[in-house]
């Protein structure tokens, strides 16, 4: 395009720790206003595979690169003043995100606790064969359990997408080589790991994840042990000056759970050999956060005591009543005034109650408190409940019973939900109809369009299909194509998505759109 006029109204530039200036100038000078986001602590601007450099030698950024700006995020933070996200919508449950809130981002993000479950992090410990060459830099023992953890999570889950990251490329290549042998031998996973099928799965190496996520990452660390039983500390790219940002980028993909896999744990990391602030000494204290199952940053952090009187008195009166309840629930700023645990689960929580005490009152806008903060933890897999404080006061049994009839339907939401009944975010198929209305909900749907069950997509009429689609968008909410067909799949009766199903509904949304 001529670089004499201006073409656009807007330029905007995500991942901008990634961009470099002098890439970036051509696109700023033909548009009038500009936007750039991006995260200085993820990685930096990098011609590092295009070199086909070792990495298990070093990973440091190309020096061009990092002279003078070493991205335009840089470029643009030295004369402009930038406006901080603070809110953290990926992880569905808080462990997920805790230790990159706590180390890197000195706990500003503000984060949602998730309903609770099997933990959201965990590390899978293998045992290395002693004696072996070539160990140190591809654990062969870690090769095979991660190939187990991939196809049990292909048979079981084949709902969840999927992300494996390497932390070198030999060790990535080596766990592809790996699955594609494995895949040889187990046909009846192909439809799971159909390349046609966007975003499902994906074996990448440190450095090619900034900007992914998934449902579940198996984060393959590779390095072991060498042939005397020592671990060398040769870690590839967390050596260089930016790995702590390479080690923050992996362990921040998931949305629903992230499986550590090493051989070797944290106590075989030599703290004398640990630079202080290395990439080196975070992931020792990952290792160590992952095999407590994201307990490391303590449980004082977790839960509190109620903020004030009207908090405590809703405690104890909806206590006396059954309700086993844990007050000010949250590892971050954000935090649940009372919690409702599942009757016959521990460790299951089903019901946020929030009360019009200083938590509601810190935020700094009613749409936070309102609706946005409601909004975030039922996408989460909560129910939701709010009892103001002049209500309580003047009829107080009548919010009791208010409160009692929401732990009810947040039970039986919960049990279909676990149950994998519905999915979750899909809550006018479950018991949406029965729990109490809240204020800023966004606009109700009217009645679902009817139609015949089929057992192939192709024999929908389309126009069903279209009628669906528009029914779903008429409650207000933004959604991209593929969050439709999410909600569209488990209504048609299919357990889950596939080419044939994608390529169908993409031409109904297509179609409700004109």
């Amino acid at each position: 395009l001529d670089g004499g006029r201006r073409y656009f109204d807007v330029v905007i530039f995500d991942e901008a720790s990634q961009v470099l200036p002098e890439d970036a100038v051509p696109s700023v000078l033909r548009g009038d206003r500009l936007v750039v986001a991006g995260d200085s602590h993820q990685l930096p601007p990098t011609t590092f595979f295009a070199s086909g450099e070792d990495d298990s030698l070093n990973a440091n950024e190309d020096p061009q690169a990092t002279e003078g700006f070493e991205s335009l995020l840089d470029m643009m933070n030295s004369f402009l003043r930038s406006r901080y996200l603070e809110w953290h919508y990926r992880s569905r449950d808080e462990a997920l995100i805790s230790f990159s809130n706590h180390h890197i981002y000195r706990d500003r993000l503000v984060t949602f606790p998730g309903p609770g479950g099997p933990p959201a992090v965990s590390h899978v410990l293998v045992q290395q064969a002693p004696g072996q060459d070539g160990e140190e830099e591809s654990s062969a023992a870690e090769v095979r359990r991660v190939m187990e953890l991939i196809l049990e999570h292909a048979r079981t889950r084949p709902h969840e997408t999927l992300g494996v990251i390497a932390m070198g490329i030999k060790h990535a290549d080596r766990l592809q080589r790996a699955l594609d042998q494995a895949l040889g031998e187990s046909h009846e996973l192909d439809e799971f790991f159909d390349t046609n099928r966007s975003e499902r799965f994906f074996i990448k190496n440190l450095e090619r994840v900034q900007g992914d996520e998934r449902d579940a990452i198996i984060l393959s660390i590779g390095y072991g042990k060498d042939r005397a039983g020592n671990l060398p500390f040769r870690f590839g790219p967390l050596l260089s000056e930016g790995g702590r940002r390479r080690l923050n980028v992996a362990i921040t993909r998931a949305r629903q759970r992230l499986t550590l896999v090493s051989s070797f744990s944290y106590l075989d990391m030599d703290l004398s050999r640990v630079k202080p602030g290395s990439g080196v000494e975070m992931l020792r204290n990952y290792l160590q956060y992952a095999a407590t199952n994201g307990q490391r940053l303590g449980e004082s952090n977790i839960t509190g005591f109620p903020e004030n009187s009207f908090e405590a008195e809703v405690e104890d009166v909806l206590s006396a009543r059954g309700m086993k309840l844990i007050p000010q629930m949250g590892a971050s700023s954000y935090r649940i005034d009372l919690v409702a645990e599942h009757p016959k689960k521990p460790g299951r929580y089903v019901l946020a109650i929030e009360c019009d005490g200083a938590s509601y009152h810190s935020s700094y806008t009613a749409r936070d408190r309102d609706r946005l903060r409601e909004q975030q933890l039922e996408r989460l897999g909560w129910r939701f409940h709010r009892i103001w404080s002049t209500d309580w006061f003047m009829r107080k049994e009548s919010e009791v019973e208010r409160a009692l009839a929401a732990f009810e339907a947040a039970v039986k939401y919960a049990d279909q939900l676990d149950s994998g009944l519905i999915a979750n975010g899909n809550h006018h198929d479950a018991v949406q109809a029965n729990l109490p209305k809240s204020n800023g909900s966004a606009t109700p749907r009217g009645p679902r369009p009817q139609i015949a069950i089929r057992t192939n997509i192709t024999q929908y009429p389309l126009s069903d299909l279209i009628g669906l689609v528009r029914w779903i968008g008429s409650d207000g909410q933004l959604r991209t194509d593929d969050q439709i067909i999410t909600e569209l799949v488990p209504m048609l009766g299919f357990s889950r998505r596939g080419a044939r199903i994608d390529s169908v509904l993409k031409r109904a949304i297509a179609a409700a759109k004109q």
